[in-house]
């Protein structure tokens, strides 16, 4: 029987089975104010950090705490005590890496990949797109839980290695743009021609990915590849994050302990966002600049 190897880098599964970041010491619930927040930590390695999210005591809200881990050359900051590394940081939510790699065998024909968030109130943002990098396969992406199909697309590369400095779209590389958020996905990959697969392509096997919509990548499969050899190069998925412990706004503005924004907004998929609408931290007492409310945007 053949062997399929995968390999996801800063597999954000593990983060469900650490212990869970709501129970950690020091995080508190009320809205503080920027005068409590002086003493904390504002950045890790070259990530800035943004309340909710902190590092120590008194630094994050119940359920965002963070880890620096100075042991590399260059420190990396994680979710709680998990192997979930975060590579970029907005008001409520973060970027991580998602990547797969695949090394295909002849006679094994289709493939399959899959990642779920690791705890309610996470969502992969729909501004995100899967990236497939390969030769001769057709993709199809679902929705994990619901398996709603999400998209598909194929690549093809014409009995040749799969070309460089080109667009990614359809010759050696393929993406699928997320319609929406989601809260997992499952791909299905289907190889047309295992033998050209292993022959004529430039890396061994096929890499995947989910990344924040990029046209660097869209538009020259020359960064994709730099990724792959690379993964310091990798823009990341960028993840959103919503507040769990109530179930909307409204119920969340009765409970004055535990309400988390100056301004807020209900989430489709349950739970509540703090959101602004020009600039500022929402989950700051009179965060939001002009005192304005709506989404903001990642940075």
């Amino acid at each position: 029987m053949s062997t399929i190897l995968i390999t996801i880098s800063f597999v954000l599964m593990f983060w469900a089975a650490a212990p869970r970041v709501a129970g950690a010491a020091g995080g508190i619930l009320q809205i503080p104010s920027s005068d409590s927040l002086a003493h904390c930590i504002p950045s890790c390695g070259d990530v800035d950090i943004f309340y909710p999210f902190g590092i120590g005591p008194g630094c994050f809200r119940q359920g965002f705490d963070l880890t620096c881990n100075h042991s590399t050359k260059h420190p990396k900051l994680f979710l709680g005590s998990s192997t979930v590394q975060v590579t970029d940081m907005y008001h409520g939510g973060f970027s991580t890496p998602i990547i797969f790699t695949l090394t295909t065998t002849p006679g094994t024909y289709t493939y399959t990949m899959s990642w779920e968030a690791p705890a309610k109130g996470i969502t992969i943002g729909g501004d995100n797109t899967f990236y497939v990098v390969g030769c001769d396969f057709d993709v199809t992406l679902f929705e994990y839980g619901t398996q709603d199909v999400v998209g598909s697309c194929m690549s093809r590369c014409g009995g040749k290695k799969a070309p460089t400095g080109v667009p990614c779209n359809g010759i050696g590389c393929c993406v699928i743009q997320l319609p929406r958020d989601l809260p997992g996905f499952q791909a299905k990959l289907v190889s047309t021609n295992t033998t050209a697969t292993q022959s004529d392509w430039l890396h061994p096997g096929i890499m995947a990915f989910m990344s924040l919509d990029d046209y660097e990548y869209r538009d020259n499969t020359t960064a994709i590849f730099s990724s792959w050899t690379n993964v310091r190069n990798f823009h990341g998925a960028m993840l959103r994050v919503t507040i769990v412990d109530q179930p909307s706004c409204e119920t969340a503005q009765m409970k004055n302990a535990s309400y988390a924004c100056s301004s807020c907004q209900n989430s489709s998929s349950g739970g509540y966002g703090c959101y602004c609408n020009r600039q500022g931290n929402p989950y700051i007492l009179d965060g939001c600049m002009q005192g304005t409310s709506g989404p903001t945007s990642p940075k």
